[in-house]
Formats: structure tokens, C-alpha cells, sequence
């Protein structure tokens, strides 16, 4: 065979054997990158996250999701980090040793009479607060009373509650009353939020705070927003 022949047939060996590469890259494009139907499905159920097992065309069903009715069957906690607006991140409960609640007089004055620490799971939330006490009032009439709920500082007023007696004889209360009180941050950060429930006496009569677990309590609920 003469040497013109002999690249013929090396030159059309080389042509073919570049076609096959450029057909296999074709036909194995599809069904690595783009959707194809699925053929064959490995334990079905009415219940399940399907998942490819990445070699074929299968998917296998594994029990605890319906796509439609989206429900979810876990053995575990589950630990979320995006949630929907209005939907509870956190709920934390609190009894009276728990928000230094003091069983003492509160004399004339702005005081503290509860605080708690809370880290914020979200920085885009709000922080809700709810608190409540029992308490009585000494003295005679003419006197008024004011509690706020503030975070980290007094300028941070998220609460607030009035209680005012008539000033004569056999006057009562004649407004809201101190506690219960509650209501609600607007938090963007993970920093630490020093909550306290204040309590202004402008009387020359104390307010006794009881200090027993099931005298005074504070539910914090932070939500998404």
C-alpha cells in the first residue's frame, strides 16, 4: 500500500475516533445535567423525599415527606435557620427565681423589679415579652403607680401600664393596672438583650411584690419578621 493510501486510512482512524468522543459527550450530557424521565422507582411509599442514586435513571423513596401536604417525620430535633414571617423561632418560659423577681416593698422611685438576659436565634425578628406579678398596694387614695418593660436601656420602652387611685375617701382605681404587661422588640442583631420590667412609684406607699414560682412569671416569644 503505497504511503499516500496508509495517511488515508490514518487520517479517517482519527476522524472516527474524534466523532465517538463528540457522540458520547452528547448523549451522556442529558443525563448528567438536564432532567430525563425516571424509569424505575426503588421502594415506593405514600410518604417520602425521592432522591436519585446518581448511576441510573432510579429514584428511591425514603418515608417522612409528602410533597403536596409537605409532612415531615423526624426522629431528631431540626434546627432551622430561615423561617416565615410570624412563625415562632424561640419560646422561653420563666418563673419567679428566674427573673430575679424580688419579694420585697417597692418604696417611691423608678426600680427594677424583674430582668432576664435573652440571645436573640434570629437577627431579623421580634422579641416579645410578657410579664406578670402579683403585687398589692398600701396607703390611702391619691397615689399612682407606672410599669414598663424597657431592653438594655430606659430609652427602650416596649411596655408600658398606669394604675391611679381617685383621691378621696373610698376612691378606687380608676385606670389599667400595672401588671400584666407586655410587648414587643423589633430586633436585627444576635447581641444579648438585657430585658427589665421597671416600676415607677410616685406615691408615698410601697407595692409588695410576691416572689413565690407561681407568683410572678415572664414568657419571652421571639417571631420571625
Amino acid at each position: 500500500m503505497s504511503s499516500l493510501s496508509m495517511n488515508k486510512v490514518r487520517g479517517r482512524a482519527l476522524n472516527a475516533n474524534a466523532q465517538n468522543t463528540n457522540n458520547f459527550s452528547m448523549w451522556m450530557e442529558p443525563l448528567s445535567h438536564r432532567q430525563y424521565p425516571v424509569t424505575d422507582v426503588v421502594t415506593p411509599t405514600m410518604n417520602a423525599v425521592v432522591t436519585s442514586d446518581g448511576t441510573r435513571n432510579t429514584i428511591t423513596a425514603r418515608p417522612g415527606l409528602t410533597y403536596n401536604n409537605a409532612r415531615l417525620d423526624v426522629s431528631g430535633s431540626v434546627n432551622p435557620t430561615r423561617w416565615t414571617v410570624g412563625q415562632t423561632i424561640n419560646t422561653v418560659f420563666l418563673e419567679a427565681q428566674d427573673i430575679s423577681n424580688l419579694n420585697v416593698l417597692v418604696a417611691r422611685g423608678t426600680h427594677q423589679v424583674a430582668t432576664y438576659t435573652y440571645t436573640p436565634i434570629s437577627n431579623n425578628s421580634k422579641i416579645i415579652v410578657e410579664y406578670g406579678a402579683i403585687y398589692d398596694i398600701s396607703g390611702w387614695n391619691g397615689d399612682s403607680f407606672e410599669s414598663r418593660i424597657e431592653i438594655d436601656n430606659s430609652l427602650n420602652i416596649i411596655g408600658k401600664r398606669y394604675q391611679n387611685f381617685v383621691d378621696y375617701t373610698g376612691g378606687g382605681t380608676r385606670s389599667s393596672t400595672i401588671f400584666p404587661i407586655c410587648g414587643a422588640y423589633t430586633n436585627s442583631a444576635l447581641t444579648p438583650r438585657k430585658i427589665m420590667i421597671m416600676l415607677q412609684n410616685d406615691s408615698d406607699d410601697p407595692v409588695r411584690l410576691y416572689g413565690a414560682s407561681f407568683d410572678a412569671s415572664m414568657k419571652i416569644t421571639e417571631i420571625s419578621r
